[in-house]
């Protein structure tokens, strides 16, 4: 689409700017994008974190899992999702959750796409609040002062966002919402799968909160699997 401006005899032709569109489509003969990330070389340890209050639920340290890795260097919580697409399968219509348990938010990783809702529960016998950050401005910010309490929203904001606790502040997770649902986390292996994929080539990215970013092009035949793999080297 060209936007046509007319100033003083002067004809100006501009670009017109808009979001990315994604149609929802059925999917024939969609394929499958499958791999595994790790890391080599110089492998980190995870951190452990102190607790300061809480104790007597939370006990007295806890996993920072900026690092969950496997024996073989295969990395959970990567998030791998394709970049651009115009169109693909439906969005999800089940709800993103975040749950508090033992002072720590589960998943330490959550992903979803753009118009899902969001789930905040509080499994623990004691206050929370979740708040939710998007380039350091508030998205969320949700008191959670009873056991067993939810609070569902819709969440219209795309990109990687830090999920905090005001009431303990070594709580951190991350929430990754995206535009198309071609988006999923790696699990203790490093392992992940996308599925009913259009035929097509694609950019794909993988995002992790400590190695950093990623990004490959990659050709989904129709009907079948597509294998990748992704090593951070350090």
């Amino acid at each position: 689409m060209i936007k046509r401006l007319l100033l003083t005899g002067v004809l100006i032709i501009t670009p017109a700017v808009h979001g990315w569109a994604y149609d929802q489509i059925q999917v024939a003969n969609g394929g499958t994008l499958k791999g595994r990330v790790t890391v080599s070389g110089n492998i980190p340890k995870d951190e452990t974190i102190q607790v300061s209050k809480d104790q007597a639920h939370c006990g007295d340290s806890l996993p920072r899992e900026k690092y969950v890795l496997s024996g073989e260097g295969g990395v959970k919580n990567a998030v791998v999702f394709i970049e651009e697409i115009k169109a693909g399968k439906a969005l999800p219509s089940t709800p993103v959750e975040i749950d508090n348990v033992k002072c720590a938010f589960v998943p330490h990783v959550q992903v979803g796409a753009k118009g899902q809702d969001l789930i905040i529960k509080n499994t623990d016998p004691m206050l929370h609040n979740t708040h939710i950050y998007l380039d350091k401005k508030t998205v969320f910010n949700f008191a959670l002062p009873v056991t067993g309490m939810e609070i569902r929203k819709p969440v219209k904001k795309t990109g990687v966002m830090s999920v905090e606790c005001d009431a303990h502040a070594w709580m951190k997770g991350y929430l990754y919402m995206h535009e198309n649902p071609y988006i999923t986390t790696t699990d203790k292996n490093g392992n992940f799968s996308l599925t009913d994929i259009p035929p097509g080539t694609y950019k794909i990215k993988i995002w992790h909160e400590a190695l950093g970013e990623q990004g490959q092009s990659v050709t989904v035949s129709g009907g079948g699997a597509t294998e990748i793999k992704v090593d951070y080297k350090r």
